[in-house]
């Protein structure tokens, strides 16, 4: 049986939780902690909040050998077993450790505080690892802090992302004068509310044409629901916004593309080709467009 001093010491390090973190979440002192890994042991009572906050049974917690449970079961139960406030934050965690795997590091390594809470966005500390089967990336800072993982589609990337006009009427409408900041304007208010083409010009400070413009291109796009209104008096069209958190992702990427990493808490490059779309869709010009060119 190993020692339980050296497990509880383990498996602290390896959930990233310092003494004090672990001492806060069992109702003790930092100094309680200390002395179990050296030689003591907790009140028998301490043991369920003790094995619930590593993610291990009290069998575990004195090296006890059984039946495993399959990880992935005890991963689901550990994320669950905080409150749902923090379950982002532990979940990045573990996303964390998947760079920290590749790269070969003996365990887990919790963000530090001085790439964490740096907030230079321009120098922002990234994890990056690119393989011949995907690649992850993540931003390792508070003020946007995300983990992005794909598995390679074996036809490349683009046998789904494709070259496809829609995306050339997305950035054209994005290309219109206020379209832009009208996102930025619909994305910060509830996803209830309503709102007309007046709106968009009190709140963006244009005139009835732009705002109208606006309107037609989501409307186009898919990102309105929109109805007949009747005041009694008339009737006025009124739209709500259904773009979702969508526009969230679609702008984060957008920043990372403009401002693209080059600082790397850990990296890791084992792909044996750079390139991540292999089937040239943009040569599949729709016919439309040829005939629009022969004009010209």
């Amino acid at each position: 049986m190993e020692n339980f001093n050296k497990i509880l010491k383990d498996l602290r390090k390896a959930n990233g939780l310092t003494q004090e973190q672990l001492a806060e979440a069992v109702g003790v002192s930092p100094q309680s902690v200390s002395k179990w890994e050296i030689s003591s042991y907790p009140d028998p009572s301490l043991l369920p909040a003790i094995a619930d906050r590593l993610g291990v049974s009290i069998d575990e917690l004195f090296g006890r050998s059984k039946e495993e449970e399959p990880f992935l079961d005890r991963l689901v139960k550990y994320i669950g077993s905080f409150p749902a406030e923090e379950r982002c934050a532990v979940g990045m965690n573990v996303c964390r450790a998947i760079p920290l795997a590749f790269c070969g590091a003996p365990f887990f390594d919790p963000l530090h505080d001085n790439i964490y809470k740096r907030h230079n966005k321009f120098d922002a500390a990234y994890s990056e690892i690119t393989t011949d089967h995907g690649w992850c990336q993540s931003r390792n800072q508070e003020d946007l802090y995300y983990f992005l993982i794909m598995d390679e589609p074996e036809q490349g990337y683009d046998e789904v992302l494709d070259y496809k006009e829609e995306y050339v009427e997305l950035f054209r409408f994005l290309s219109v004068p206020n379209a832009l900041r009208a996102m930025y304007f619909l994305e910060g208010r509830d996803e209830t509310m309503f709102f007309s083409v007046e709106t968009l010009m009190r709140e963006l400070g244009t005139d009835k044409e732009n705002a109208e413009e606006i309107v037609e291109g989501m409307n186009k796009l898919g990102f309105l629901w929109n109805a007949d209104f009747n005041t009694g008096a008339k009737n006025e069209r009124i739209y709500q916004y259904t773009a979702g958190r969508n526009f969230l992702s679609f702008i984060t990427f957008a920043h990372i593309l403009l401002h693209r990493p080059h600082n790397f808490n850990y990296q890791g490059n084992i792909r044996t080709s750079s390139a991540f779309f292999k089937n040239d869709t943009y040569k599949n010009i729709p016919k439309s467009q040829r005939e629009e060119d022969k004009k010209d």
